[in-house]
């Protein structure tokens, strides 16, 4: 298993966590584009996410979701709350 986290602070979170057949980003705290660069530099490939959990909705946590969502047709998962 692969816990690497991204970022962390009030700037924004992200954290992937994976193995060799799943990989999920937890919150997606920053720009798309950043946390790509971020994926990429670890080398991961967003498009190869499983998901997106999202664990509640301040924007540290939510900035990039969509758009890597939409990108790279990732599912994003939060609960009924967020």
């Amino acid at each position: 298993m692969m816990l690497c986290p991204l970022f962390s602070g009030s700037s924004g979170n992200a954290v992937y966590v994976g193995t060799q057949k799943t990989g999920l980003l937890i919150d997606a705290g920053l720009s798309g584009i950043v946390i790509e660069r971020a994926l990429q530099a670890q080398g991961l490939d967003p498009a190869r996410l499983d998901g997106i959990l999202i664990t509640h909705e301040h924007i540290d946590h939510i900035k990039g979701a969509g758009v890597l969502s939409r990108r790279h047709d990732i599912p994003v998962y939060a609960n009924e709350k967020t």
